[in-house]
């Protein structure tokens, strides 16, 4: 058996026949792990990959996928460190691979070598789905003397045991269910409910369409907002509402969302968010909202009833509930299915290997540059040393690092950094900048004026490189080449405002110069000269 990773958008594409192909035949998969919502929920985010199993042979088709995220985050020493998620968490509530049948154990044991193959200081199983023994197996796989596991179980704010999924298994009539599956006082109550609505003026149900799906949403949204906002505090009530509203919206899109919404005249008395899994033929309760001051009819019991009587009606198998025990959920006679949240994690806290995963070097390094902006600067070098551990050729961090070796005074070092990522960059003019300046710095002036010249010929309209070429010249003495530099540097030009500030600089030095009957380049005649060392561009390129 190989494994592959697929991790670019127009390779998931490609494999789309072959990944509806393994779906369908495992009978364990669910909407969250089908191709057309990963489709979506991956277009929008960063370091997804999949591992990809198949027989050896070249060519052979796909049997298993496993579909991952990493993220990435620093302990309190500011060393980052990788985990490894479910590609789907924060908003499927089911997750895990999918296999044909036959290749499940061949899925798991290649699973778990890719899996060892990354480097990762967790890796999270959250809400894995799937037959008991596909978890079971991919503990016994991934543990081992470096790495332990543990299981938990999530609860939210009501202490809801969020790895019971209340799933109804649905008869082939609406009869049948409500015999089947509700008591005598729920069913008499469900059925009094539903004919008032459907025989009253007053009471309707609708549907979301194209032309009121933004307005059901709004208010499904806003029950569920006045509702939750009181435990869960407004930042996080809003964060949830608007991942959950994106990823809805892409369902429907996808033609895989129905919004019924119960109303009173023009009042809303309640919404549902039911994602639709044709190809397994489940409806998935997502979300709900309804107006608190409202008592009878129940907006839920006539809402859910009235899905479950449409899914039936449709053929759909299963009505489910996803994550969460509550009460409710169980008047609609209910089945429990289990899912599991199992963390590994490495005993000394690092990485594997002890080395950054290669999906993170771009995070790691945005990261290193924002603390440098911050004035964070152990921290910045803590990342841009982690990121040359992995990749040693990344001329950012080295960049990085060598400016921040300049700014402590270790000139030699910084210089020896500075000359040889000048042959190895296709635009070395940030580099040659700061090369000058760091000649300025340790009085190097011809030196500094020859590198600055070098940079203005590869940049002519560098106002910056150009000035300080003028101030280079004019500490070693070259007034009448100083003048000209500095003439052309002072020349207005539309631009940024660095470069007019640069222009700017070199008026007043043409100005300082035109008054002075000898040469002083000294901090206090020119004194940009007394600050080389010290300023550093707004962003390290």
């Amino acid at each position: 058996m190989r494994i592959d990773v697929i991790d670019t958008p127009e390779a998931f594409a490609a494999i789309r026949e072959n990944w509806e192909a393994v779906f369908m035949a495992d009978p364990d998969a669910q909407h969250f792990l089908s191709w057309t919502w990963l489709n979506r929920y991956l277009s929008r985010r960063r370091r997804w990959f999949i591992l990809a199993l198949r027989e050896a042979a070249p060519g052979s088709p796909y049997v298993a996928f496993f579909p991952l995220r990493l993220q990435t985050r620093a302990n309190a020493d500011g060393v980052f460190f990788d985990e490894i998620i479910m590609a789907g968490n924060f908003a499927a509530d089911y997750t895990g691979f999918i296999t044909r049948p036959e290749y499940e154990k061949q899925a798991v044991a290649g699973f778990a070598a890719g899996l060892r193959h990354e480097r990762w200081m967790q890796i999270k199983l959250d809400y894995f789905s799937g037959p008991p023994g596909r978890r079971e197996a991919m503990i016994v796989a991934l543990q081992g003397p470096d790495v332990m596991f543990r299981n938990n179980v999530p609860r939210n704010e009501q202490r809801i045991d969020n790895t019971i999924c209340p799933v109804i298994h649905l008869p082939d009539s609406w009869d049948s269910y409500l015999e089947q599956h509700m008591s005598s006082q729920t069913r008499q109550k469900l059925r009094r409910f539903l004919r008032k609505v459907e025989n009253s003026g007053e009471y309707r149900i609708t549907m979301a369409t194209p032309e009121t799906v933004e307005r059901d949403l709004d208010i499904l949204f806003d029950f569920w907002r006045t509702r939750w906002t009181p435990f869960k505090g407004e930042d996080k009530t809003e964060k949830l509402i608007r991942s959950s509203r994106e990823m809805l919206t892409d369902c429907f899109s996808d033609g895989n969302l129905d919004v019924p919404v119960l109303w009173y005249g023009e009042r809303p008395l309640g919404a549902l968010a039911n994602i639709v899994d044709r190809q397994k033929k489940a409806v998935l309760f997502y979300i709900t909202g309804r107006d608190e001051s409202w008592t009878t009819p129940s907006p839920g019991l006539v809402l859910h009833g009235y899905c479950i009587r449409k899914a039936i009606a449709e053929g759909f198998r299963t009505y489910d509930f996803l994550r969460g025990n509550e009460p409710y959920k169980y008047m609609f006679g209910v089945t429990e299915r289990r899912i599991s949240c199992t963390l590994f994690r490495t005993r000394n806290g690092l990485n594997t290997g002890g080395l950054i995963n290669p999906r993170s070097v771009r995070f790691v390094y945005e990261r290193g540059l924002d603390f440098y902006r911050s004035g964070r600067k152990a921290e910045a070098e803590t990342a841009f040393r982690q990121i040359l551990d992995a990749m040693p050729d990344h001329r950012g961090a080295e960049f990085g690092l060598a400016n921040l070796l300049f700014e402590r005074g270790e000139f030699s070092a910084a210089e020896t950094s500075y000359r040889a990522l000048i042959p190895r960059l296709r635009d070395p003019v940030p580099v040659l900048l700061r090369l000058g300046e760091l000649h300025l710095a340790t009085r190097r002036y011809g030196l500094a004026a020859e590198t600055l010249r070098t940079l203005c010929e590869r940049a002519p309209q560098h106002v910056e490189g150009r000035y300080k070429w003028g101030i280079a010249l004019l500490a070693d003495k070259r007034l009448p080449e100083a003048a000209s530099v500095l003439a052309e540097a002072a020349r207005t030009r539309p631009g940024d405002d660095a470069q007019q500030v640069f222009a700017g600089k070199a008026r007043a030095a043409l100005l300082r110069l035109s008054f002075a009957m000898e040469p002083r380049p000294d901090p206090a005649f020119y004194p940009d000269l007394a600050r080389f060392g010290e300023d550093m561009p707004a962003r390290l390129n």
